[in-house]
């Protein structure tokens, strides 16, 4: 029994709870990468399942980030980054937690980055369907396509 005890506890401190906010970063980030790769090889065709794991993940963001929020709510800490930072402030500079937090930070930088790169690969790849199929529509007689706000492309 005070195994399990233990066990719970420690799958809600604030330190499980990191580790598992790494473990999804770090899946995440490797997802990334691979739909750049796949953007960049004009292997568009795998993209949807790609971008159902991508979806999974980030509704697993959702559900730790609250698990996180309950945690500092609990210590009598605000929500989000300003709870953690004040967490943070009050612990020793080499705790696992200050570590673990940097760490996190530094990772969704860098998915940030990386899903901004992937937007403008993504970007590129339909202006030239776009102008593909213009021009298709074009040698065919066919009148030309329309954008999204209604005007002639």
């Amino acid at each position: 029994m005070n195994n399990i005890q233990t066990n719970t506890r420690d799958q809600d401190s604030l330190e499980y709870i990191l580790q598992l906010e790494l473990d999804n970063i770090r899946l995440f980030l490797e997802l990334l990468e691979h739909e750049r790769n796949l953007l960049a090889a004009g292997n568009l065709d795998d993209l949807a399942l790609l971008v159902a794991d991508k979806d999974r993940l980030i509704d697993q963001f959702a559900r730790l980030d609250m698990r996180r929020n309950r945690f500092l709510n609990a210590a009598g800490l605000p929500e989000g980054t300003q709870g953690m930072n004040a967490w943070v402030s009050g612990s020793d500079e080499e705790s696992t937690v200050a570590r673990d937090w940097e760490e996190l930070l530094g990772l969704a930088d860098l998915a940030k980055q990386l899903n901004q790169t992937n937007a403008v690969i993504t970007s590129s790849w339909l202006q030239y369907t776009r102008r593909t199929l213009n021009a298709l529509h074009s040698a065919a007689g066919r009148p030309p396509l329309y954008n999204t706000k209604g005007q002639t492309t």
